[in-house]
């Protein structure tokens, strides 16, 4: 055995045996149609059948799947029909999806047209189960996946893109879900110059495999990659302001922006004075119903900078009709009172007071007493009984409904007295009103805060801001109601706002100019700040 094993002729026979084997595995189709006959010659059994669908709605829907893919079919006829039928492979069986006009899983009779002269007498299985998914598309900003490594030197900057990096991904829904980013790649290997080209895009899911099915308009974006030697850069957070109207009877639900932050190139004698980025303008009036609102803005570097990246930010702004909500029993905080001097709220003499809040339905429901700051500022007044206006701090997109804020009296006395001096006749002291905000930051940027904007002869605004509390065990008061008409939303800048002629917007969502924006936003200021306190020496 050991010498037929070791002549080459056996060896030569024995390895065309393989090759062979090997061969018949890759290109015989063990799934293509074939033809089986009965042993009566006069019936033909045609197995492995795909199924073509027609009358889909392709453009709006996806096919995710059709259960069982193969079929088998039956005719019969005379055997000389029978032995002329065409390939087997010129068979189809069909699907009629023409009445399908919504997701889910539906069970399809097939189809199958015989020959003229042979007879359909079944198909195994005669149903197939298929799932249908709508198709949904979002956008998404790509990006770009350097590889190599420039010349010595030089260091590759972010990318630039020539008409914007936002695409459009269409993919079942199911699948969308799945998206972690839209990338294509470009070379900067041995480069020691800015590097240009146009990348191809491929989205990504969560573990990293490639969503195939994925459509992406375009499909291509033209990209330069800037190398530099002596270029320095700069990370701001980038923030928020807003102008114009919103319509009445809506509030802000949610303000979502593509980035946080933005990173400023140029020269670091330069970079080392710009402290803030200018923050971006949303002209709300743009927004004329409830819903999602996309605003596209574009970053224009400040002076003396060479570059800002991104180049552009997408803000969705979300609005919806407002609800009220009564918080109940909301402790009264005093603030300011002068060294030797003492202070209680008279009014009410509990030291608490009920305080109606508007915003959007599912943000009211999480909003309770430990969410809410009164707060009364003393600052400058002396012996005597004080009507003050406080100051009302809220969560994110929360304001006060009502056309002015809440008001207390308060009675200062000295510390080595137990009462005050007689009443005199009340003489009017004016303090400066904080003009009421609402914040509305999102993914972590900061933004303009709007609130309540106080009557016209209340004073001007003092810009001042409350750090949000702890929060305590609340007691709430009434639920949810269709709220009356709470105050229009101004912004808090350094200068005084102009009036808003509009007081039905609530506060929480409207802002009425450009306001200042905070690297670490503060609780909105709703109710104003002390202002138009009466004080009877």
């Amino acid at each position: 055995m050991d010498k037929w094993l070791a002549n080459n002729t056996a060896a030569k026979i024995i390895a065309l045996a393989v090759a062979l084997i090997l061969w018949a595995m890759v290109h015989v189709d063990t799934d293509a149609p074939t033809i089986t006959r009965s042993s009566q010659g006069d019936q033909t059994t045609i197995t492995n059948l795909s199924i073509k669908p027609y009358g889909f709605d392709d453009q709006k829907y996806v096919l995710k799947s059709v259960s069982p893919q193969q079929v088998s079919i039956s005719v019969a006829g005379q055997r000389s029909l029978l032995t002329s039928l065409p390939s087997a492979s010129e068979y189809e069986v069909k699907m009629d999806l023409s009445s399908i006009n919504e997701p889910g899983k539906y069970e399809v009779p097939l189809q199958f047209d015989p020959p003229a002269g042979v007879e359909l007498l079944s198909i195994q299985p005669s149903k197939v189960t298929v799932t249908v998914e709508e198709k949904v598309t979002q956008e998404f900003q790509a990006v770009v996946l350097t590889t190599g490594v420039p010349a010595d030197g030089f260091t590759e900057l972010d990318p630039i893109f020539e008409d914007g990096n936002t695409v459009k991904v269409t993919l079942p829904e199911s699948e969308m879900k799945q998206v972690q980013k839209i990338q294509g790649e470009l070379s900067v290997d041995g480069a020691n110059g800015n590097v240009s080209g146009r990348i191809k895009l491929v989205a990504y899911s969560n573990n990293g495999e490639v969503l195939d099915d994925a459509v992406i308009e375009p499909s291509s974006l033209k990209v330069q990659i800037p190398l530099s030697s002596n270029v320095s850069s700069k990370t701001l957070p980038l923030t928020v302001s807003y102008e114009g109207k919103l319509p009445e009877g809506l509030v802000l639900s949610g303000v979502q922006a593509g980035v946080k932050e933005v990173k400023l190139y140029g020269a670091s004698g330069m970079l080392k004075d710009v402290d803030s980025f200018p923050p971006v303008k949303l002209d709300l009036s743009q927004i004329k119903a409830e819903g999602t609102t996309r605003y596209n803005e574009t970053l224009t570097a400040p002076e003396g900078v060479q570059r800002v990246e991104p180049s552009s930010v997408q803000y969705t702004v979300t609005v919806v009709p407002y609800k009220e909500k009564v918080i109940a029993n909301v402790p009264i905080t005093l603030t300011g009172q002068t060294n030797g001097l003492k202070a209680q709220v008279t009014d009410p003499e509990s030291g608490k007071m009920d305080v109606t809040v508007v915003g959007a339905p599912n943000l009211l429901s999480d909003v309770t007493a430990a969410d809410v700051a009164l707060t009364a500022d003393l600052t400058g007044l002396g012996v005597g009984t004080h009507n003050i206006q406080l100051k009302v701090s809220l969560p994110d997109y929360i304001g006060t409904a009502g056309t002015s804020p809440p008001s207390v009296t308060v009675e200062v006395t000295s510390a080595d007295s137990s009462a005050g001096d007689p009443a005199a006749p009340p003489t009017t002291e004016t303090q400066p009103q904080t003009q009421p905000e609402t914040q509305k930051p999102e993914s972590g940027t900061s933004e303009t805060e709007t609130g309540t904007e106080p009557p016209t002869d209340n004073g001007s605004t003092n810009g001042s801001t409350d750090v949000p509390k702890e929060p305590e065990v609340p007691t709430e008061g009434s639920g949810e109601s269709e709220p009356t008409q709470p105050t229009q939303p101004g912004t808090e800048e350094e200068n005084p706002p102009v009036e808003n002629p509009n007081p039905t917007i609530p506060d929480s969502t409207q802002p009425g100019g450009e306001g200042n924006t905070h690297t670490e936003p503060p609780a909105a200021d709703t109710g104003g700040s002390s202002g138009g306190a009466t004080t009877t020496p």
